[in-house]
């Protein structure tokens, strides 16, 4: 029977991470956030492996294949459907890397850059809803855009998937919240010159209960600190990375 996804229709609904030792991410990911692990697909299929707090599904880890996909936490968004979906995107100057496939029974994937360069995924729910909880510790709470056209990417989302753009005004780094129907569901930063060479991207970001605790716990199991922590008007951030370089965020948003 079909689960029942966590976010509606063009919500961030997913997040798995490309990892050259699935073994090494499982124990340090599992110490930093409690999660256990599940394999559910063969080493032919990337040894595709779901994460799991207290028995409910929060990411997941697969194997780099041959070399080409570098290490990095990928976010997807909850598609109605997606070959609609990527049409669309095609059509507002997408680069589709991967057109929709069916997983299994699991769903439909699919995977493009936006205009500016980052790639996100697509995600068609159908036996595999997708995380089944967000905003808690431990799971996933935020995604946000990192570009250099931040113009070009506002256009861009509003024609794929209806996000609205509101952008704070009258501070020195302006930070836009994506929104449908008045909510923020996502975030994007224009990226300045000392993210030389680092191309436009999507990071995501991990709820915790208190990024300053988690900063350290990542760095004593062998990760290292990108951006050390602080806050920010709605709570307090920190970014960091794992054994393998792939960078995420720790977030705590106060009530």
């Amino acid at each position: 029977m079909p689960g029942t996804p966590v976010q509606p229709p063009n919500h961030p609904i997913w997040t798995d991470l490309s990892s050259p030792d699935i073994d090494a991410s499982k124990e340090f990911y599992g110490r930093l956030f409690g999660w256990e692990s599940e394999t559910v697909a063969p080493p032919e299929a990337g040894t595709y492996t779901l994460f799991k707090l207290n028995g409910k599904t929060t990411a997941a880890v697969q194997t780099t294949m041959d070399g080409q996909m570098p290490p990095v936490w990928r976010a997807y968004i909850h598609a109605a459907d997606a070959t609609a979906t990527t049409e669309k995107a095609r059509q507002a100057g997408a680069t589709i890397f991967m057109e929709p496939m069916d997983v299994f029974d699991s769903g439909r994937l699919a995977f493009f850059a936006d205009p500016t360069g980052a790639a996100i995924g697509l995600w068609e729910p159908k036996t595999m809803p997708g995380a089944d909880v967000m905003f808690e510790p431990g799971t996933l709470g935020w995604i946000e855009l990192a570009t250099r056209d931040i113009d070009t990417a506002k256009q861009f989302y509003k024609t794929v998937f209806g996000w609205d753009a509101k952008t704070s005004e009258g501070v020195e780094m302006p930070y836009t919240e994506w929104q449908i129907d008045g909510k923020s569901i996502a975030g994007a930063m224009p990226m300045g010159p000392q993210q030389e060479g680092v191309p436009p991207h999507w990071l995501v970001y991990f709820s915790v209960e208190d990024p300053d605790k988690s900063s350290a716990q990542a760095q004593e199991f062998g990760g290292s600190l990108t951006v050390p922590p602080m806050d920010f008007p709605g709570g307090r951030f920190a970014i960091v990375a794992d054994p393998h370089g792939s960078n995420f965020g720790l977030m705590f948003l106060r009530s």
